[in-house]
């Protein structure tokens, strides 16, 4: 019996090693109370049976009728009931943005602060539930464990742009050929990488990249800007123009403090940076296509600056943001009328 009472004691040591360290403790405890109770009945059991010993040894058996035999079998103690055996702790599978929580019934996919549950229930029936846990999430995000250096690449800004004279005029008189339309006058800004570096609690950010800026202004006019001259010139086309653009592309580097309203979520932040740039050109261009479709392009100058410095300044919330870039350099050269300074704004997309 003792040899039936330890094998019925071990078969739940099986899974000892998977409890926690509070189950373990526990079960230890109703074991040694089960070896308490045990060796109480044992006890008992052995002074039964030498009652027993000693009553069959004052027996007369050369007279012994089974009729007149009157002798009560001591009673057996009952064994004490194993302790139960506790429940599976359960195990917890990482997958990118949350957890799987699997235990002998329940599945529970925990994914931000959404959890859906699947209860296998006692007739059988799964039963699943999904719900938002408002308070989950929001201390899982310690500021410790934020980077403090963190770097997005492919980052896309598309806007408008344009060149004003002095208090903003779109005006230049004796140079209206010069004066792009602002509403086809586009430029689109590829960030090859942008990174950030904690300066203040993961609030506030010095941020710094590298971007290609590919700028186009066009124009209304019949005239084209001339190549090879220290001036704005033009010259007249006798066919009528579909198309008379200027393109120039320039390579640049940022440098902006950025405020976080809300670092540990930025899909949820409210961000702004201002700052500035810097852009050296890598190259412009003019190009024309006439109404039969004849195409037309020279590669020079034209008189624009090649270096390019200015103020820039973002704001939004997530991922999304308006920007706008003012340049403190002329949009030409020194000393080439008219005196001009370049402007964009726009919608910057920070996937």
């Amino acid at each position: 019996m003792k040899k039936l009472l330890l094998f019925l004691m071990m078969m739940p040591l099986a899974a000892f090693s998977q409890w926690t360290p509070q189950q373990q403790e526990e079960y230890r405890k109703q074991m040694d109370q089960m070896r308490q109770q045990m060796d109480q009945q044992m006890k008992q059991l052995q002074d039964s049976l030498r009652q027993m010993e000693k009553a069959m040894n004052e027996i007369d058996w050369s007279a012994f009728d089974t009729a007149q035999f009157n002798f009560d079998m001591p009673g057996i103690p009952p064994v004490p009931p194993l302790p139960p055996v506790p429940p599976s702790p359960g195990y917890t599978e990482p997958f990118p943005g949350g957890e799987v929580y699997t235990n002998d019934d329940t599945t529970e996919v925990r994914w931000g602060k959404w959890h859906v549950v699947v209860h296998e229930g006692d007739d059988g029936e799964d039963k699943v539930k999904v719900y938002k846990d408002e308070n989950c999430c929001e201390d899982e995000y310690d500021h410790e464990d934020l980077k403090n250096i963190q770097t997005k690449f492919l980052l896309l800004d598309i806007g408008v742009n344009n060149y004003f004279g002095k208090g903003f005029d779109s005006h230049f008189p004796g140079y209206e050929p010069f004066e792009p339309n602002p509403g086809k006058s586009w430029v689109v800004n590829i960030h090859a990488f942008n990174q950030r570096l904690n300066l203040i609690d993961h609030h506030l950010w010095l941020s710094y990249g590298l971007f290609f800026e590919f700028n186009s202004y066009k124009y209304n006019s019949q005239q084209v800007l001339v190549a090879d001259t220290n001036a704005v010139a033009f010259s007249t086309y006798d066919v009528t123009l579909k198309k008379n653009k200027l393109s120039t592309d320039y390579v640049g580097v940022p440098l902006m403090l950025r405020y976080e309203s809300n670092p540990s979520h930025l899909g949820n932040s409210f961000h702004v940076s201002a700052g500035g740039f810097f852009e050296y050109m890598m190259g412009s261009r003019v190009k024309v296509k006439t109404t039969s479709n004849d195409k037309v392009k020279v590669h020079d100058d034209f008189n624009v600056n090649p270096i390019r410095y200015g103020l820039s300044f973002r704001a939004g919330y997530g991922f999304v943001n308006i920007y706008a870039m003012y340049g403190l350099s002329t949009f030409l050269k020194n000393d080439v009328e008219p005196v001009t300074y370049p402007f964009s704004a726009g919608l910057a997309f920070e996937f």
